[in-house]
């Protein structure tokens, strides 16, 4: 969108000028890149480009952040930041101060992404009057802005807020005429205006050709006219620094040529010493020497090399004598290192460890046998809790053994008990033998029955044993199997709740964070929105925001003093308004009246503290009039300034 606002003109006898209020050009391109809106405004007088004007960058706390020149071609360029508040001060010594309000708050992150866009000011100003009333009159006017632009979050593009204009454009009007009135009165400072510009320009020219006497000879004489202007001031030492300059270049093409054989010298040398060839370094640097005298480092170089050909030999002896015992202890390390691997793999652990010690008292930082000496450590250790376990088991056996031993005993000593008391019956009962073969034979059965019966039980009693010992082993490995599982489980779940909690929390302290800055761009916007209505002394506006804003943050003092500040200028307000402004409300009101054979459409127009009267006047015959304030205006004029918002 291209939007260009223009002020009324008018013409003296003497002297032909124009007012420009500002001419404003917004051209809005939204890009797919980061954001970008850049202010590449040019500053003017009666038209032309003031240069040496000072332009202030204020930011929302009314800390300055950036104060810059416009040259020759009364150009300067800033580039405003995404959600900030800008008040940019224009002026002069001499001039009228004038201010406008650039607010890019409410752009959030996403947008500003995609946001690129340009503003154009072409900005008016003039020399303060002398009359000290005329003055105090510019100042009281320009305390406000002449123009003020804002973020748009429906549109995503910036807005010129025209309102703003409009109640400054006729006070701004009369004023600048009155005060060129004033300053046209005095001829002699026309001429010195005029004779200020030739030298400046003399001297631009000049300089432009690089002709720096005639140049500065040119802004001298303009600071004899103007001795307060900064611009010649500023071109004066722009010229003594060219002039130092061209002398500096001149002598460092000077010391350019000899530096150049020199480190041509030092290079040559440098190469021959990297590649030993101490004779020709040695002429090399003689060369450099002959070329800058008193530098040093040839000097150096040379007695380096006197010394390196002095004690290469001895060097070489001791690099020699270096290597012969590095040898020596790699071979005494490699010799134990060699003895305890050979112990360790017949497992003769300590004789392994002795190498192992004996190869770092060689070598104290390997570590190879530190490792070595910590893994058989570590396999005495287990070889250790293995023969205590042998051990138990062994006792454990020999327990058993015993005991069965006993079993055996306590059976044979009763066999044989009963073999003997057998043996001495057979002996008694010699006689009865035959009679009682029958029944010695059914004892002899009877016994080998009992004998199967006991071997049956002894082998019953050990497998029993047996079976006690390996169920007892198994339930003990699986109890130490099932604490583990537990423990490893418990450790598990511990940390997956720990790790759960953590993120947990790392996300609802994200969470708030973001809120927080959503609260505080919102909040932000609203104070904003209340500012601009101030402005344009939209005082209901700008209440609503304000109390909007109290909502928000019910502790913070700024929208409560605005809040007072506004209540103030209402009452102050009605001490200024004009007629209709008196008469009637805010707003467009429409009356229609027949004046004579003429049907008139009257629209009153009130804004602040100013109304303006329209009026559409249709005669008998056909043709229709259009007025603003009983000047003539077109039907476009008349449809575009009275329509409702």
């Amino acid at each position: 969108m291209n939007t260009k606002i223009f002020a009324p003109t008018s013409t003296l006898k003497v002297l032909k000028f124009s007012f420009l209020l500002l001419f404003l050009v917004l051209t809005t391109k939204n890009t797919y890149a980061q954001f970008s809106y850049v202010i590449n405004g040019v500053v003017k007088e009666a038209g032309k480009p003031l240069a040496g004007a000072i332009v202030s960058v204020f930011d929302f706390n009314n800390e300055k952040i950036k104060e810059l020149t416009t040259s020759a071609t009364g150009s300067f360029t800033y580039n405003l930041k995404a959600d900030e508040e800008y008040n940019i001060f224009i002026t002069k010594p001499g001039y009228i101060s004038v201010k406008i309000i650039y607010s890019t708050i409410g752009l959030s992150v996403e947008d500003a992404k995609k946001f690129k866009s340009t503003s154009n000011p072409e900005i008016e100003l003039f020399e303060l009057p002398k009359d000290p009333s005329l003055v105090a009159k510019v100042n009281a006017t320009f305390t406000k802005p002449l123009m003020s632009f804002y973020y748009s979050s429906d549109d995503n593009k910036m807005i010129a807020d025209d309102d703003i204009y409009k109640s400054m454009q006729q006070e701004f009007t009369v004023l600048q005429k009155q005060a060129f009135e004033e300053k046209n009165k005095g001829a002699a400072a026309a001429e010195k205006e005029a004779k200020y510009a030739a030298a400046i320009t003399k001297g631009d020219q000049a300089l432009a050709a690089s002709n720096y006497k005639a140049a500065k000879d040119a802004y001298s004489e303009a600071l004899i006219i103007k001795s307060s202007e900064a611009y010649p001031k500023t071109k004066i030492t722009e010229i003594d620094k060219l002039i130092a300059e061209n002398a500096e270049k001149d002598k460092l093409a000077k010391e350019k040529e000899i530096n150049d054989k020199y480190n041509a010298a030092i290079s040559k040398a440098d190469k021959a010493l990297t590649a030993k060839d101490y004779k020709g370094a040695k002429l090399a640097y003689n060369e450099a020497l002959a070329v800058k005298p008193n530098e040093q480092l040839p000097k150096d170089k040379i007695k380096e090399i006197e010394s390196i050909t002095a004690d290469l030999t001895a060097k070489d002896k001791a690099e020699k004598d270096k290597l012969a015992k590095e040898k020596e202890l790699n071979d005494k390390y490699t010799a134990a290192i060699a003895k305890a691997d050979a112990a360790l793999f017949t497992k003769n652990y300590e004789a392994a460890k002795t190498a192992y010690n004996e190869a770092l008292a060689v070598k104290p930082n390997e570590q190879l046998p530190k490792d070595k000496i910590a893994s058989i450590d570590k396999i005495i250790s287990e070889t250790a809790e293995k023969e205590k376990l042998a051990k138990e088991k062994a006792d454990a056996d020999a327990a058993e053994k015993a005991r069965l031993a006993k079993i055996k005993a306590d059976a044979d000593a009763a066999e044989q008990a009963r073999i003997s008391k057998e043996k001495a019956d057979a002996e008694a009962l010699q006689k009865e033998k035959l009679a009682k073969e029958k029944a010695a034979a059914d004892a002899a059965a009877e016994q080998a029955r009992i004998a199967k019966e006991k071997a049956a039980a002894d082998a019953a009693e050990k497998a029993r044993v047996a079976k006690e010992k390996a169920d007892a082993a198994a339930a003990e490995q699986a109890r130490i199997a099932k604490e583990k599982a537990e423990a490893d489980a418990a450790l598990k779940e511990k940390l997956a709740k720990e790790k759960a909690a953590a993120d947990a929390a790392e996300k609802e302290r994200l969470a708030k964070e973001e809120e927080k800055k959503a609260f505080d761009r919102k909040y932000n916007a609203v104070i904003a929105k209340g500012d601009s209505a101030i402005a344009i002394k939209d005082f209901p506006k700008a209440k609503i925001a304000f109390n909007e804003a109290i909502a928000l943050k019910p502790t913070d003092e700024l929208p409560k003093n605005k809040l007072k500040e506004i209540d103030a200028m209402i009452a102050n307000a009605e001490l200024f308004k004009n007629d209709l402004a008196k008469k009637y409300p805010v707003g467009v009101t429409e009356e229609v009246v027949k004046e004579g054979n003429s049907k008139v459409t009257r629209r009153i127009v009130v804004t602040g503290f100013k109304g303006v009267l329209y009026e559409k006047k249709e005669t008998s015959f056909g043709t229709v009039y259009y007025f603003k304030d009983g000047n003539p205006i077109t039907e476009q004029i008349f449809n575009t300034e009275t329509k409702t918002k």
